[in-house]
């Protein structure tokens, strides 16, 4: 690989657009963008000023308003024409020093062309959600192309568990060999790792947080969050239909890391209290439904 050239990456994309018409809920998170990296330009990307009619893809996400697969191409599309960052619209950075580390590692390498890191450690698929790299790289390149060839089959996007960003991204690393009986992935990644020109990170530089299902309500589970972790990626979920029962906790998933984490250590301290405690409150609970019940037998009989 030829040693990269020394234009900087510190810029960083952001793509919203906004087609429901309500206020940008990531407001938040841009926040500490600006304030953990005020070296980095940011970048904000949107119907106004990206290539719409760029491939029949963009233009069938443009006319369904389908926001979520429409970033999908032009996070890709924005990397190849001008490097530097991609992050989704929902990550927070959680030490910009880290971060900022990577990427100016990243400037100079002969090594890698770009970086992403790995959303689930048993699974090994890729983010999605954040990825570097310089502009007009293999990687960047592979996946225009990639996007740009599905044609029609991009119907499908919704019932096809592998038209996600992160199962497409596998791709690459498949088609030049890298695990191909396993789709491409990485699992089990401990170390950062260099594949074809791309430095892997981790779970716990990049995705702290795993999505799961609980009392049929979107929630979370902080199952990599370590020192070497950088950004965090909270799971909007905004790829999920309207009727999505992940959609139902978006107000959990809209606060920060440090607020995740002291809630997280509320609910485990109250999963720890003496078991006979827990059981008499449930017998409570279940006691003070019992005249509804009976009214309701009654009413019935």
């Amino acid at each position: 690989m030829q040693k990269a050239s020394n234009s900087s990456l510190k810029i960083l994309h952001r793509i919203y657009f906004g087609f429901d018409g309500k206020p940008d809920p990531y407001i938040g998170y841009l926040k500490t963008w600006q304030e953990k990296l005020p070296d980095f330009e940011i970048r904000h990307w949107n119907a106004d000023n990206l290539p719409i009619a760029a491939c029949h893809f963009s233009r069938m996400m443009y006319e369904l308003r389908d926001h979520a697969f429409l970033s999908d191409y032009f996070r890709w599309w924005v990397l190849r024409e001008h490097g530097g960052v991609y992050l989704d619209a929902d990550i927070e950075i959680v030490n910009g020093t880290i971060f900022r580390n990577l990427v100016e590692e990243l400037e100079v390498s002969d090594k890698h062309h770009s970086f992403l890191g790995i959303d689930n450690k048993a699974g090994g698929w890729y983010t999605g959600h954040s990825m570097a790299t310089h502009a007009g790289s293999p990687l960047s390149r592979f996946m225009c192309e990639v996007y740009e060839g599905l044609g029609p089959v991009s119907l499908w996007r919704r019932k096809i568990f592998y038209f996600m960003s992160p199962q497409l991204t596998s791709l690459y690393f498949a088609h030049n060999g890298h695990n191909v009986d396993g789709m491409g992935t990485t699992p089990h990644l401990d170390l950062p790792v260099i594949q074809h020109g791309v430095k892997i990170y981790p779970q716990e530089y990049f995705s702290p947080l795993t999505p799961v299902m609980r009392n049929n309500r979107g929630g979370f589970e902080i199952d990599a969050y370590t020192e070497n972790t950088s950004i965090c990626h909270h799971f909007s979920c905004s790829w999920h239909e309207a009727d999505s029962p992940y959609l139902k906790g978006r107000d959990l998933n809209l606060l920060m890391l440090n607020e995740k984490v002291q809630l997280a250590g509320t609910l485990d301290s109250r999963n720890k209290k003496p078991k006979l405690l827990r059981v008499m409150r449930q017998l409570l609970s279940l006691f003070g439904q019992i005249p509804a019940k009976l009214k309701e037998i009654i009413k019935n009989a």
